[in-house]
């Protein structure tokens, strides 16, 4: 199995230092993950925060994160050295940006905008994550949009009935519309700037192991793909 433990893969780093100062802070034309390390950062600000950047905070901020009434995120918690509040004004100019978890590795709690993860979706984290879809219908989501490395899954039970839904397209060498696994057997996600030849070795998206009722899947469909709120999702699965 490939190394999934690094965090920040294909999307560019811009770190909220400990300085004491109040800075501002632009995303940089790509997904942009912002890193908030621990000490005294100040009241920072970051502008034109988009759909496919994140935050990566040195603590977790619960499930949901909501702004207060001044707008802005309190990145320490109680009891730290410090109290600095993060303002992040959205692309659209929007300070009110709710953010979800995505989960912890490499040292870092990662969010992103909410409203990527549309009603019905179950995410797919930053973590190794296990899943059943023998029980119901299951939407599976993928935000590699974002640059980040989303783990090492296990999607078993999966049926005619589930789907892949990405932010990034998969890689498919020949155009046919139908994704053929590699010699791992799993399917390699691509990361910002993807899809690129070289998904299957470096996987900066994550993979995802896909087991059918009878064993192991090899490969996924190209459904569709559709526009909402300004985010492209790419839909896979077995074109029955």
């Amino acid at each position: 199995m490939a190394n999934n433990n690094k965090l920040i893969t294909t999307a560019a780093s811009t770190v909220l230092v400990a300085n004491g100062t109040d800075d501002v802070f632009v995303s940089q034309g790509m997904a942009t993950a912002f890193v908030v390390t621990d000490g005294t950062v100040g009241d920072d600000t970051i502008l034109t925060f988009r759909k496919n950047d994140s935050l990566i905070n040195y603590r977790a901020l619960g499930d949901t994160v909501v702004p207060g009434a001044n707008g802005t995120i309190a990145v320490d918690g109680p009891g730290a050295a410090s109290s600095d509040d993060i303002q992040i004004i959205g692309a659209d100019g929007d300070s009110v940006l709710t953010l979800r978890y995505l989960g912890t590795k490499d040292g870092g709690f990662a969010y992103a905008d909410a409203s990527v993860r549309l009603a019905g979706f179950t995410e797919g984290y930053v973590t190794d994550d296990s899943f059943n879809a023998g029980s119901a219908a299951t939407t599976y989501f993928y935000d590699n949009a974002l640059g980040l490395n989303l783990g090492f899954d296990t999607i078993n039970g999966f049926g005619a009935d589930d789907r892949i839904v990405t932010t990034r397209r998969i890689y498919d060498g020949n155009d046919s519309a139908s994704i053929e696994f590699g010699g791992n057997k799993v399917l390699d996600l691509s990361g910002e700037g993807g899809p690129k030849a070289t998904d299957g070795q470096l996987n900066p998206g994550g993979q995802i192991d896909v087991n059918g009722a009878t064993g192991d899947i090899l490969s996924l469909d190209f459904l569709f793909e559709e526009n909402v709120g300004g985010v492209t999702y790419y839909y896979y699965g077995i074109d029955a």
